[in-house]
């Protein structure tokens, strides 16, 4: 019988989303400074966005493999390790004296992305079973609070003293973080030492970073150029190749008994959340900062703050949403996540132009339902696997949802492009003509979104019920 330490759940779940909240803020305050950072270097739109594919690539390898190491030498080890590189990381971006140091020190900050999977994998390995559903909720929901305190903070930070400073804010944060981890949380007591699988991570490695390269650089250098045909071709050859090698290798990169029906579901389906909802971020944030009438003619700042109150809902609705979610079910908060999004993005949709606070709280409604589906997904993955996985399946899950979320922006881009409008000026010197998205494209993006949501009922409908009153099959504990 397994024994839990209450106090310490209580005492280590701030501190554990923390970690999320940190990642969030350090990058929601870069992205408002990219302009800078790019005049700065003296460099071009498609060298800064670098900068972001970077950070992409390496968090999504990272994610995946530090979850494993965390299975094999323990997750409280490997998360200390990815803050300290952490630290390092941020303090050096923010005194990289030229572009090439600044994305080898975006790559290594990369590594923050793997504290998701071994946070969530602490709190389900080492906390009472029927506290993890709100743990996870209140680490889920420091997600939004990061964005809350980036956004205006972050923004005046760059506005007034420049894009450094921001960092320069994060650093002593990460540190106090890292230490904090490092002396109050302990370690995990499920360990399944075994080879490292070299020829898995690289096979895996040039699988996802060849697909991310792909589909973001596709739209600068051409879709059928040569370049990204080819490494379209050569994710997918390294993509078979490395299939059939964790089939037959007695050690796997990652781990054959991970995948059983609840994690296929919940992997799948937070890919597809994560598309629907980056696709839409994307889509707001134009029609937020277009000039009148096609948008609201917002700054960058303004926008932020005005993206406030669905943030804050994160911070109320995710919490409640694990403590709903021991009662009635995993399955079934999905379904309600994807009502409530489903009707706040149609509304949203209906309202394009009523006004900003009334599309606010359309979108507000449509966040309540993002924050159902991540919180009840991530409990439906880490209630279904044994505990000594859980760093390999939570490992998986975030590198499907930065898949999901690096096809969605491709996609809305080439419907704001398509479906455009030209605008003009009146100047002393003529008319100046450019295109704008169409109120067209913001709904064709929308709908797109609203059918990806409806789609996560296939793999919500398929998953078998793990949490809940009416859960007859006990929870499968390891010996």
């Amino acid at each position: 019988m397994d024994s839990y330490d209450v106090k310490y759940a209580w005492r280590i779940t701030p501190l554990l989303g923390s970690v999320a909240l940190l990642v969030m803020y350090t990058e929601a305050m870069l992205m408002p400074s990219l302009p800078r950072i790019q005049a700065e270097f003296n460099i071009t739109p498609a060298d800064a966005s670098w900068i972001l594919t970077i950070y992409l690539i390496s968090g999504t390898i990272s994610a995946a493999v530090f979850g494993s190491l965390g299975d094999m030498y323990g997750k409280k080890k490997m998360l200390s390790i990815i803050m300290v590189a952490y630290v390092f990381a941020v303090t050096f971006t923010g005194y990289a004296p030229s572009f090439e140091v600044l994305l080898l020190a975006r790559a290594i900050q990369g590594l923050g992305m793997a504290m998701f999977p071994l946070a969530f994998s602490l709190i389900r390995e080492e906390f009472p079973p029927n506290m993890v559903p709100t743990a996870q909720g209140i680490v889920s929901a420091m997600f939004g609070v990061g964005i809350i305190i980036a956004l205006p903070v972050g923004g005046y930070i760059a506005q007034n003293y420049g894009w450094r400073a921001t960092y320069h804010t994060a650093t002593p944060i990460a540190a106090l973080l890292t230490f904090s981890i490092v002396m109050f949380v302990r370690e995990s007591r499920y360990k399944t030492p075994r080879r490292i699988d070299i020829l898995g991570i690289g096979l895996f490695a040039s699988m996802a970073v060849s697909l991310l390269l792909a589909i973001s650089k596709g739209p600068d250098w051409g879709w059928y150029s040569p370049r990204v045909l080819s490494l379209f071709i050569l994710s997918a050859v390294s993509a078979v190749v490395f299939i059939l090698h964790e089939l037959t290798t007695n050690d796997p990169f990652i781990p054959r008994d991970v995948f059983n029906r609840n994690v296929i579901a919940a992997t799948l389906a937070i890919f597809i959340v994560a598309y629907a909802f980056q696709m839409n971020s994307q889509n707001m944030s134009y029609l937020f900062q277009m000039p009148p009438p096609y948008g609201y003619g917002l700054t960058i700042l303004q926008t932020g703050l005005y993206m406030l109150p669905p943030a804050a809902a994160q911070i109320i609705v995710a919490p409640l949403a694990g403590r709903f979610m021991w009662r009635l079910g995993a399955r079934k908060i999905a379904a309600m996540g994807v009502a409530f999004a489903v009707a706040g993005y149609q509304l949203s949709a209906a309202h394009l132009y009523s006004g900003l606070w009334t599309l606010i709280t359309y979108m507000t409604l449509g966040f309540i339902g993002l924050t159902f589906l991540n919180v009840s997904l991530i409990n439906l993955l880490t209630f279904s696997v044994p505990r000594q996985r859980l760093g390999a399946a939570t490992g998986i899950n975030t590198v499907f949802r930065n898949f999901g979320s690096a096809i969605a922006p491709t996609v809305a881009g080439t419907v704001l492009t398509n479906f455009s409008t030209y605008v003009y000026y009146k100047t002393p010197l003529g008319p100046i003509y450019f295109s704008v998205p169409s109120k067209e494209a913001y709904v064709i993006n929308i709908d797109i979104a609203t059918a990806m949501f409806l789609a996560t009922l296939v793999p919500i409908a398929v998953a078998r019920e793990v949490l809940g009153q009416n859960v007859n099959t006990p929870i499968k504990q390891p010996a």
